[in-house]
C-alpha cells in the first residue's frame, strides 16, 4: 500500500463508527463517446436509481481511450474503476456494489473484477460485484428470451438474423455457442456470430438462406464496434462482407442495453450483488414485469424444446 493509500485507510477507519454503513453503486462499462451510446447508459443508470432510490450511483469507465476522448471533446470527466472506488471511500462511501456491464465473464470482466477486489483488500472497504449478462444457464435462456422479443422491425418470416458479439480468445466464448444453440431451437433463422473468437461470421454464411440479412449488435452500447466494425462501410466491415456475398444487409446501429429485456438481466446480477453486501429494498414485482415481456410462443416452447442442462 502506498503512502496515499495508507494515509486514505486511516481516514476510513476514522470516520466509521461499528455498524456505520453509506452504501453507494457504482456502474462499471466499456464507455462510449457516441451520443446515442451515452444515452442508453444515462437511461440504464436512471432505472437504477428508481430501483434503489436513495442510493449514489456512480460510473467508472475501463477504457482509457474513451476516457481519454470525452474529456477533450466533451470536457467531461470520466473515472477508471480504481479511481472511482477511491474517489467513492475518500467521499466516506460503503459498502460499494459494483455492476459491471460486460457481456460475457471475459478477460475485460476478470480484470474488474480483479481490480475492484484489489482496492477493496487496500482499503478495508467491502465491495460487492454483479455478474455480467451472461453467468449462467439461465443468463442464457433469458438473453435467447431478449433476442427473440426485439427482432428487428420489419424482418420477415424466414429472414435470416445474426447476433454479433465481441467474442473472447478464452472459455467465455462458449456463452455465445450457447446462446447460438438455444436460439435455433425456436428460431432456425437465428443465429450468433463474435467479432472475435471462434465463430466468425464465415461460418454462418452456409446457413443463410434469405437474401436480405439482418446484422444485430450483442453489445451493451453503441460505440466503435458497432459503428465501423459491425455496420460500417469499410472494406472491412461485416456489413460489406455480406453484400460482397450477395446479400442485401441491414445492420442495426444499437444496444442491447437499451432494451428492457436484455437490462432486466444486468439488473437482476446487481440486485445479487446488493444482496451480497447486505443491501435490501422493495422491488417492484420482477416477475410480473418478466411475464408481460414475455414474447409469444417462447414460454411453451422451453417445455417442448431442447434447453441448455440446468
Amino acid at each position: 500500500m502506498d503512502k496515499w493509500g495508507a494515509s486514505l485507510k486511516r481516514d476510513i477507519d476514522e470516520a466509521y463508527a461499528p455498524g456505520t454503513e453509506r452504501p453507494a453503486i457504482l456502474l462499471i462499462a466499456y464507455g462510449s463517446c457516441v451520443a446515442t451510446g451515452l444515452g442508453v447508459l444515462h437511461d440504464f443508470e436512471n432505472r437504477v436509481r428508481e430501483r434503489y432510490p436513495g442510493y449514489p450511483v456512480r460510473w467508472a469507465y475501463t477504457s482509457d481511450r474513451i476516457r481519454s476522448r470525452l474529456a477533450v471533446q466533451v470536457r467531461r470527466k470520466s473515472d477508471s474503476v480504481v479511481k472511482a472506488i477511491r474517489r467513492l471511500v475518500l467521499e466516506r462511501f460503503g459498502p460499494i456494489i459494483a455492476q459491471p456491464l460486460q457481456i460475457v465473464p471475459a478477460t475485460e470482466n476478470e480484470v474488474v473484477e480483479g481490480l475492484t477486489q484489489s482496492v477493496s483488500r487496500e482499503l478495508g472497504v467491502p465491495v460487492s460485484v454483479g455478474a455480467p449478462l451472461l453467468a449462467s444457464n439461465e443468463d442464457v435462456r433469458l438473453c435467447v428470451r431478449a433476442m427473440l422479443s426485439h427482432l428487428p422491425q420489419g424482418r420477415l418470416s424466414g429472414e435470416d438474423v445474426i447476433f454479433v458479439g465481441h467474442g473472447a480468445s478464452h472459455q467465455a466464448q462458449a456463452c455465445y455457442a450457447a446462446l447460438s444453440r438455444l436460439a435455433a431451437t425456436f428460431d432456425p433463422h437465428v443465429h450468433v456470430a463474435t467479432l472475435s473468437g471462434d465463430m466468425p461470421l464465415q461460418n454462418v454464411l452456409p446457413c443463410l438462406s434469405s437474401q436480405r440479412v439482418f446484422l444485430v449488435p450483442l453489445l451493451s452500447s453503441v460505440g466503435k464496434h458497432t459503428l465501423r466494425d459491425i455496420a460500417g462501410c469499410a472494406d472491412d466491415s461485416l456489413k460489406t462482407f455480406l453484400e460482397a456475398k450477395g446479400h442485401e444487409c441491414v445492420a442495426l446501429k444499437e444496444g442491447v442495453l437499451q432494451h428492457k429485456a436484455y437490462a432486466d438481466i444486468w439488473l437482476s446480477h446487481l440486485d445479487a450483488a446488493m444482496a451480497r453486501a447486505g443491501q435490501t429494498v422493495s422491488l417492484r414485482d420482477a416477475d410480473a414485469e418478466a411475464a408481460a415481456a414475455e414474447p409469444h410462443g417462447v414460454k411453451q416452447a422451453e417445455t417442448d424444446k431442447p434447453a441448455l442442462d440446468r
